[in-house]
This record gives C-alpha cells, sequence and structure tokens, in this order.
C-alpha cells in the first residue's frame, strides 16, 4: 500500500489582482509545505511512502460579479495569467498537481447560457497550456438533477482534448453527485472557506494479497473488511494529529483501493483470486460488491471509497480488455455497486460528441437514481478504432486496446442530444 496522493483543498480567489493573488498563496502554501512535510515524515516512520502532494480549489467559473463585469475574452485572458501563477506557486512547494473544478453546472442550470458555454470552450486550452492542471464539471447532484447543457458542453470538451494528444484527457472528468475534498483527482475540488486535507490510496496490492491467501469468498470478506480497518486505524490518528497543528481540517481517507499497472497492484488480478476466470466474467459482480461492503463505515472514510476499475491504470483489466472480456455496459454494470465509474477508458477516434453525450447521461443516470458518486474520464484515441493497440508511453498506464462501442448511425430529430432541454430534474 502508498498513499497515491495528499491533497489539501484551499479557496484560490481567481480574477482578483495578480499581486494579490501571489501573496495570498504564498502565505498559504508555506504552512501546507510545512504540513506536508511532517505528514510525510510522519508515515513515512510506518513505511507508507507518499507518491504525490496536490492542491485543489472551488470552482473557477463562479458567479461572482467580477465575472460579469468584464469582458469574455478579458476574463479568459486573466484566467490563463492567474493558472500559470498557480502552477508556478504550487511548483515552489514542492505540490506536484492542483485541480481547479470548471464550474458548479448542476447548481446554475437556471443561469447556465451562453457565457458558460462560451467560456468551457477554452477548457481544453487551459489544461493544453498548463502541465499540472486537473479540471472538471460537476455536471449533475441528486438534489439538483442534471445539466443537459453542460453535459453537451462536457462531450465537446473531451472531443477537442483529444486531438492532437488523447492523452490530455487524463486530466479531465465528468462528474456527478461528487462530494467536497474527494482527494481523487480530476474530480476533486474545495468549497469551504478554511483549509482541509484528505488522502487517496494506492492499495490494489492489499485486496490482492487478501483474495490469494483465502479459501472461500466469505474469508475473503472478513479478511478485507480486518484489514481496511487496520489501515483505518493506523492512518487517521496520524494524519488528524499533524492537521490540528497546522490549523487544517482532516477530512479523512478515500478507501477506493487505486491500482499501479503491475500484476501483483491490479484489482483485475484481485478479481482472479477470487477464481473468476478473467475481469469482466459473468458472476464476478459479488466482488464488486465484497471490495464496496469491507470498506469502513467510519466517519473519516469519504470520497468515491468503492471500486476502481481505471481500464489503462490496471495490468490486468488493460489485458482483460484487449481480450474483449467487457465493455462498458461491464464497467456500468459495476457502478451501479458504487465505484468511481469510467475511468481511463480508450474509445475510438471517431466517437461523436453525441455518443459521448449519451455515455456521459447513461453514468449521470446511474449516479443520480442510486445515489452514488460517479465520474467519467474517457479518452478517444485520434486515428484509431475499435481493437486498436493503445500503448502511453506513461509510468501509471499499461498497453490496451481501443473498446468497442455501440455505435449511433440515425439522426433523430428533436432528441435530447438535439433538443434544447436544459435538464432533467426527476432522478
Amino acid at each position: 500500500m502508498k498513499v497515491r496522493a495528499i491533497t489539501v483543498g484551499t479557496k484560490i480567489p481567481y480574477l482578483i489582482e495578480d499581486k494579490e493573488l501571489e501573496e495570498l498563496m504564498e502565505r498559504n502554501l508555506q504552512n501546507f509545505y510545512s504540513f506536508n512535510y511532517e505528514l510525510i515524515e510522519r508515515l513515512n516512520e510506518k513505511e507508507i511512502e507518499v507518491q504525490t502532494k496536490r492542491l485543489c480549489s472551488q470552482p473557477i467559473l463562479s458567479y461572482e460579479q467580477q465575472f460579469y463585469s468584464k469582458n469574455l475574452n478579458e476574463t479568459i485572458t486573466r484566467i490563463h495569467d492567474q493558472l500559470q501563477i498557480t502552477e508556478r506557486i504550487i511548483s515552489k512547494y514542492e505540490f506536484d498537481y492542483f485541480a481547479s473544478c470548471a464550474v458548479m453546472a448542476d447548481e446554475q442550470i437556471q443561469k447556465y447560457g451562453i457565457y458558460e458555454k462560451l467560456l468551457l470552450n477554452e477548457v481544453p486550452n487551459f489544461i493544453k497550456r498548463r502541465e499540472k492542471f486537473f479540471t472538471s464539471i460537476h455536471v449533475a447532484s441528486k438534489e439538483n438533477g442534471i445539466n443537459l447543457s453542460a453535459l453537451r458542453s462536457s462531450a465537446k470538451i473531451i472531443k477537442s482534448l483529444s486531438i492532437p494528444d488523447p492523452f490530455k484527457n487524463l486530466n479531465f472528468c465528468v462528474s456527478s453527485n461528487v462530494s467536497p475534498d474527494t482527494p481523487f483527482f480530476p474530480a476533486a475540488y474545495h468549497i469551504s472557506e478554511n483549509p482541509s486535507v484528505g488522502l487517496a490510496l494506492e492499495m490494489a496490492d492489499e485486496v490482492v494479497d487478501v483474495f490469494e491467501s483465502s479459501k472461500s469468498i466469505g474469508e475473503a470478506y472478513k479478511k478485507l473488511t480486518i484489514r481496511f480497518n487496520e489501515i483505518y486505524d493506523n492512518l487517521v490518528g496520524i494524519c488528524e494529529d499533524v492537521a490540528n497543528k497546522y490549523n487544517i481540517e482532516f477530512k479523512g481517507i478515500d478507501f477506493s483501493p487505486a491500482p499501479y499497472p503491475t500484476v501483483k497492484k491490479s484489482i483485475g488480478t484481485a478479481f482472479e483470486k477470487l477464481n473468476f476466470e478473467y475481469f469482466g466474467a459473468p458472476g464476478s459482480l459479488i466482488g464488486v460488491a465484497l471490495i464496496k461492503k469491507a470498506i469502513p463505515k467510519k466517519k473519516k472514510v469519504i470520497g468515491f471509497s468503492g471500486f476502481m476499475p481505471s481500464v489503462l491504470e490496471d495490468y490486468t483489466i488493460a489485458k482483460s480488455l484487449s481480450e474483449n472480456n467487457f465493455n462498458l455496459d461491464t464497467l456500468l454494470l459495476y457502478a451501479t455497486m458504487c465505484g468511481t465509474g469510467l475511468d481511463c477508458v480508450p474509445l475510438p477516434g471517431d466517437i461523436t460528441e453525441k455518443e459521448l453525450f449519451y455515455i456521459l447521461l447513461d453514468l449521470c443516470t446511474i449516479s443520480l437514481n442510486l445515489n452514488k458518486p460517479l465520474t467519467a474520464r474517457l479518452m478517444p484515441i485520434p486515428d484509431r478504432n475499435a481493437g486498436d493497440v493503445v500503448d502511453f508511453d506513461f509510468e501509471y498506464f499499461a498497453s490496451s486496446k481501443v473498446m468497442k462501442i455501440r455505435r449511433l448511425t440515425q439522426q433523430i430529430e428533436n432528441d435530447l442530444f438535439s433538443s434544447k432541454e436544459k435538464s432533467i430534474d426527476f432522478l
């Protein structure tokens, strides 16, 4: 097990004067730097490695008056400049990445109009011009429904980010029902006036070890429950102690067992240790339920805290996709048991915005109908078709193939994608 990320949440007041922004961030990040240093030291004493240090903030496209006091081009230019300032300062204080949610579109269904659409058109450029920037669009929530206009914009962003480099879609996701201070990127965002922190864990290997040593599925459940509770007890006290010292609220730990692209650190391998023939095999939904049910039901368990089938990040899952053992419908079925959703899924390069829209709509429908946090990080691969090899030069990705999807071929007048309907709120 490793800590994938220490994720600190704080306000970054975009569009204030540049000097004021720099001074504020310098003060805050000095404190966060000291906090990170001490927490990593304490975790290392327990022989727990920390992979990354991250920062997340409130949505960039807020609805404060300052957003409308300037013309659109000036606003976009200011955002680009201040993302550059932010990246420079977080690098100075040894943060690896930062995330600012683009907009809480679910909360702004009635206000959402041409200004917001045009601002979101710039999101691909926000990502392409920065090395450490992640963002998301929160399109749906149980309280407010699904913002269909934002869903259409999200499909457009995914297509735009895929050209010329599909890897850029790693830095963007569409999120539904995701709470603030979820520590996994790109979905992380922060709304409180006070700083907070949460941990994201890389611990698919823990699940593999437990399942490998178990003689039955019942024994696997009992052992995994015990192990997850040991991890909880081992981490929470340390994190609370250090966070209190630096006046940062410790929100908790996301217990989603994130993978790493080796056989021993793969959730797909864990499924095989439960004696299912392959990831995606009939009956294997029980494995998803087992992992979810074993996660502690405690105050400091936050975020998704569920099954994480990150396709390209997981060696055995990526291999299973190459062997045509599962598809999008399989992943959506698993999402009904509470996972992270559709993560790092390689798709045909010619997938249309309309097809992306409906995939996202399916995910949001599951999320709201079952009241679960889910995200979609979809990766169209230019000039590649279903079955073509996908092989990124990236430490956290395994080789795989482009997923085959069901295609849409007819133009249907006034369907949800082409209609003027703004929202769905009956879920």
